[in-house]
């Protein structure tokens, strides 16, 4: 029986290259890079984020839910079918068109597909001749709904371990004409779990199992690299406590959906409004976000210093600990205004560097460093307010 498992999961690892996912996250990640970094050399003068950034910090959480969603699927037996996913697949390329990560949400990628696959009994006669049709039909509604929540909770971990090198910094002209500088945060992660499909060689070992069954009487394995993302803009706050007041609504709204999705097994209209409340809430913490975002921008030129909009990663500035949001005061005990202030400020020493900086909550702190040769001389930092003489390439300093 053991070497039954160990050739179906061998065939189930297989089998993910088959399934339209993989290639949709790499094509978007390379096509959303590219863009990030065009804009961000056209705005900065450099490179601020290497390439795939979008993805860092993504696997651990997702090998982690992945692995606990393999053993509850399994366990509890949980059955997909090709027709299923590549219909979860075409949902997927879909909202892929307008290119922004915050449709990957579970709520609207499978609670779209929830819809769909309710309302194949009502299509005409003509369409449930395909077969395939009539396999989509027969997909239980509950495992739809149980993927969805955990994949809400996936995104809430996701925005809750957001730290500040991990969002884009954007400068862009605000209503009044002025310079202002805002964070997108935008991120994809695959989450390969393991689910049982209705063909293989692996034969029912209880009664009651597998518990949500599309048809089969043996079954195989299959990795399931299911795909979930976000995208939003912090502008009125910093980023960070945008991300973690985002991740904990996200949270709450998924860990909610789980039960509702877990007590429909046992009443299965709950299914129905797990999914709608998936939707509304969804919906409902993009609202809130945006109202929160109403608010005077918070990267903007300062009468008393010099705001971080971005922070390049592993240049000198990343190793001081600086972070976006910070107000530079003083440099090398020199007051700075301005960027050329602060470039100036930087010739005074350029072996060592010492910088006075007020945080977010007006507390003051110095940080220093030795500065060595082959170093970043402008030590990677990126202002909201370019440079008087290059405001159309934009310098950083």
């Amino acid at each position: 029986m053991l070497d039954v498992w160990i050739l179906e999961l061998l065939k189930g690892a297989g089998r993910a290259f088959t399934q339209p996912f993989l290639y949709i996250a790499i094509i978007m990640i390379w096509i959303s890079s590219r863009n990030r970094i065009k804009r961000e050399r056209e705005q900065f003068g450099t490179r601020v984020f290497p390439a795939f950034s979008e993805m860092k910090g993504t696997w651990g959480v997702a090998l982690s839910a992945g692995l606990v969603l393999s053993i509850f699927s399994v366990a509890g037996g949980l059955v997909v079918t090709y027709p299923l996913l590549l219909l979860i697949g075409l949902i997927f390329i879909l909202v892929s068109l307008p290119l922004r990560f915050s449709w990957y949400s579970a709520a609207y990628t499978l609670g779209l597909t929830y819809i769909v696959v309710l309302m194949l009994p009502y299509l005409p006669d003509r369409f449930k001749a395909n077969p395939w049709v009539d396999v989509i039909e027969q997909t239980p509604l509950t495992s739809i709904a149980i993927l969805l929540s955990v994949l809400l909770v996936v995104e809430a971990f996701l925005l809750l371990k957001t730290s500040p090198d991990e969002t884009f910094p954007e400068r862009k002209k605000g209503r009044r004409g002025m310079w202002i500088g805002q964070h997108r945060s935008k991120k994809m992660a695959v989450v390969p779990f393991i689910a049982l499909m209705p063909v293989g060689g692996i034969t029912p070992f209880a009664d009651w199992w597998p518990v949500l069954s599309i048809g089969g009487e043996s079954f195989g394995l299959i990795v399931v690299p299911l795909l979930t993302g976000f995208e939003w803009i912090a502008r009125a706050q910093p980023p960070e406590k945008a991300a973690k007041t985002i991740g904990r609504h996200v949270f709450v709204l998924g860990f909610f959906v789980l039960i509702v999705s877990i007590a429909s097994y046992f009443i299965s209209i709950l299914s129905l409004v797990a999914v709608a409340i998936s939707l509304l809430g969804r919906e409902w913490i993009n609202i809130r976000h945006r109202l929160r975002e109403d608010q005077p921008p918070f990267f903007t030129p300062q009468p008393k210093g010099i705001r971080i909009l971005g922070v390049i990663p592993g240049s000198p500035a990343s190793q001081m600990g600086l972070i976006p949001g910070e107000l530079v005061e003083r440099v090398n005990n020199m007051p700075v205004r301005t960027e050329n202030q602060f470039y100036e400020a930087l010739q005074v020493n350029g072996a060592f560097n010492k910088l006075e900086v007020r945080d977010e909550w007006g507390e003051n702190r110095y940080v220093q460093r030795a500065m060595y040769e082959g170093e970043h001389y402008e030590l990677g930092l990126v202002f909201v307010e370019p440079p008087p003489k290059h405001e159309s390439s934009v310098g950083f300093f």
